[in-house]
């Protein structure tokens, strides 16, 4: 593929994900990274200097001069919403860093805004790009019935969070950014739960915090029962305030069980005896540069359907959000109801859901 076919992307955010787009995009065969942007403007002059491409600190700047085809944004979540309209504006396609939204009503709008304009827009879960959870996915029929479903992410921030510990500017805490990760594997491996009930806890920054920080009011720890129609439930565990990074998905099924990593997916009859197994080493930037391609495809190629897709992703906003609504109320929640309060049903949210993937190695 010559430099001028190469889909010309741009993006906007240099924070750690962003950094890691900007290699992923500029290692790429398929796309041509055009420019990038940060409100940081020696951050975002060195990073395009490392790469060649020009760097701007505003951003219709960038999206005026650079003209890409596509933008992935990675930004704190209460910028997001304005980048993305003026995207919009200029018929830009957008692959978001998750959350989808600050909460549903906003997802929702987010969602409604692109398709008005006729633009595919993806978020950055990548964990279904990852060989092990990919080949958890091809596998998972072999469970037969699955009665349970595991998942955790665990990893220690640190006690500095700045935006990620105000409300207003986030949207929520541990829940809706690593949390995130979990829901969106059991949701694409299950489907919607039909109710959840669940809680969270702030105030567990790690000791040594020093007095100098400031007060914050979103959650770092996080856990929720999720119920589903039959006899098949799942948990969900997450924490921002305690290391190691651990991730994890467990389905145990009549016919054996899966536990599966980013990097490893093993395949157990149901008296643990091992009958598949996985294990990769793909690097970060790997997995990062696997998504972006699988967006830029879908770009190109105007496909009607595409993976991780942000209406797909109203159904994990809708499980988050009724996970912390069980917070308050001490019940049981129902997603589909709440997406019914925005006229969405289940069925609508996976409009642009592939019926199969290609399992990758």
């Amino acid at each position: 593929m010559s430099i001028d076919e190469r889909l010309p992307v741009a993006v906007v955010g240099l924070g750690t994900f962003g950094r890691l787009t900007v290699q992923a995009l500029a290692s790429s065969s398929i796309v041509r990274l055009v420019g990038l942007a940060d409100r940081d403007r020696t951050l975002a002059e060195r990073t395009g200097r490392e790469v060649g491409v020009p760097a701007y600190s505003d951003n219709r700047h960038l999206l005026a001069e650079s003209r890409p085809a596509a933008v992935f944004l990675s930004v704190p979540p209460m910028e997001a919403g304005e980048i993305l309209f003026a995207c919009a504006e200029r018929s830009i396609h957008v692959w978001k860093d998750l959350p989808l939204g600050r909460n549903l009503e906003e997802a929702v709008a987010l969602v409604r805004r692109m398709e008005k304009a006729h633009l595919k827009f993806a978020i950055g879960t990548q964990g279904r790009f990852a060989p092990g959870y990919r080949r958890a996915w091809s596998l998972r029929e072999k469970l037969g019935p699955v009665f349970l479903g595991r998942a955790h992410y665990l990893f220690n921030w640190g006690p500095d969070l700045g935006w990620r510990g105000d409300k207003a500017s986030c949207g929520g805490g541990a829940l809706l950014e690593l949390g995130y990760h979990p829901v969106d594997l059991l949701v694409w491996m299950l489907g919607l739960p039909e109710e959840v009930y669940g809680s969270s806890v702030g105030g567990n920054r790690p000791n040594g915090s020093g007095s100098g920080l400031g007060l914050y009011d979103t959650d770092d720890t996080a856990a929720a029962i999720l119920r589903y129609e039959g006899p098949c439930m799942a948990a969900i565990v997450t924490t921002r305030s305690s290391g190691p990074v651990s991730q994890e998905l467990s389905l145990h099924g009549r016919g054996g069980s899966l536990t599966a990593r980013s990097e490893s997916c093993l395949l157990r009859d149901p008296d643990g005896n091992v009958l598949d197994h996985l294990s990769s080493t793909l690097a970060p930037v790997d997995l990062f540069r696997r998504q972006a391609e699988a967006f830029a495809r879908a770009v190109m190629n105007d496909e009607r359907v595409y993976e991780c897709s942000a209406r797909e992703n109203l159904l994990n906003q809708a499980v988050i959000e009724a996970i912390y609504l069980s917070d308050k109320t001490s019940q049981p929640e129902s997603p589909s109801r709440l997406l019914k309060t925005h006229h969405l049903s289940p069925e609508q949210c996976l409009k642009y859901q592939p019926k199969e993937i290609v399992d990758s190695e």
